[in-house]
């Protein structure tokens, strides 16, 4: 089955699971960015927008682990076997929470390796983006960890791809958004802009965990195609 046909049958037949899967991996960012008070003057104002672009950036860690979440669904679709809308959020919620350790582990080492120039770091983020969907029963934590490197050294194009225009597709989203703000802030901020910037904080991230399911689903998808991680 062709990669476009694949995420879109999964996401449109799964449409309410894998958004409630995605709210659950973003719950820690939903929960701080409710978080954020109404600013009191302009210098508390630039302090939440800082705050947002930190929980933006801050996203592709919660979307790792979605890859997980939603890989049951995607397996079921692409082995022509599609489960139940409860099977494919219980499933995917277990699935999910399998992946929290080993994609914790995937991103201390992707720090590790960003500490000495950003280009490991970068490679190694691509390279272990897969580790939630080999994170299955009976898989070690090496055995996950090698099996997303090995699953995307066969697709790196395609896997870097994905998440380069997920980036993008956020950052222009966020922009957009806060086009609706005065930037850059005035020194004297008008109270009534004051609660539209705590808005502003909480549909960023809303709308990126709305939005992460596709690319969790495409990344899943890919992970399929590849025995290392399917065994």
């Amino acid at each position: 089955m062709p990669l476009t046909s694949l995420v879109t049958r999964t996401y449109l037949r799964y449409l309410v699971p894998v958004t409630l899967l995605s709210a659950l991996a973003f719950a820690p960012l939903l929960w701080l960015v409710m978080r954020v008070p109404i600013p009191a003057d302009a210098l508390q104002a630039r302090g939440v927008l800082r705050t947002t672009w930190l929980l933006v950036g801050l996203g592709l860690v919660p979307l790792l682990v979605l890859v997980g979440g939603v890989s049951p669904a995607v397996r079921s679709v692409a082995e022509g076997r599609p489960a139940s809308q409860l099977a494919a959020l219980g499933h995917g919620t277990i699935a999910l929470l399998r992946a929290v350790v080993p994609c914790a582990v995937a991103l201390i080492a992707i720090c590790i390796g960003s500490l000495a120039l950003a280009v490991p770091g970068l490679l190694l983020f691509v390279l272990l983006s897969l580790t939630g969907a080999g994170a299955r029963a009976g898989n070690t934590l090496g055995d996950t960890l090698s099996a997303s490197v090995v699953a995307v050294r066969a697709r790196f194009v395609t896997v870097a791809a994905i998440l380069v225009v997920s980036l993008a597709v956020t950052v222009v989203g966020i922009y957009l958004l806060q086009r609706g703000l005065p930037i850059p802030l005035p020194k004297q901020p008008p109270p009534e802009l004051l609660p539209n910037l705590q808005l502003f904080a909480r549909w960023a991230i809303a709308g990126i965990a709305i939005g992460a399911p596709i690319p969790a689903i495409a990344l899943a998808a890919l992970a399929t195609r590849s025995p290392s991680v399917r065994t």
